[in-house]
């Protein structure tokens, strides 16, 4: 006689019921590990803070202004050549628009 292999673990339990409670194991297993990761990610993420205020207090105070201030320039040269790629993208779809469109 051909016995099918079934999920039990020495209870008595049916199938379907012992399935049940294997899924709600794996959720129980799948939710702590998601518990651990946010764990992991608050130290990663204390230490971090900790390492750079441990690292400002080393850094001179003349080299973290020229760096606070090199950062200052970078972002501003950013902006500027983000508004000017807005402009010439909008100068490049108004040629288009009138290139392509038929004569009145």
């Amino acid at each position: 006689m051909w016995l099918q292999p079934t999920l039990h673990t020495g209870s008595n339990m049916p199938p379907q019921d012992e399935l049940e409670a294997r899924a709600n194991q794996v959720r129980c297993a799948e939710k702590k590990l998601q518990h651990r990761e946010l764990e992991s990610q608050e130290q990663i993420t204390y230490i971090r803070q900790e390492y750079e205020t441990k690292f400002k207090g080393l850094m001179p105070a003349s080299l973290r202004q020229e760096l606070e201030d090199t950062i200052s320039s970078l972002k501003s040269q950013v902006n500027f050549l983000q508004k000017r790629a807005s402009v010439l993208q909008e100068e490049l779809t108004t040629y288009q628009s009138r290139r392509y469109s038929p004569c009145s």
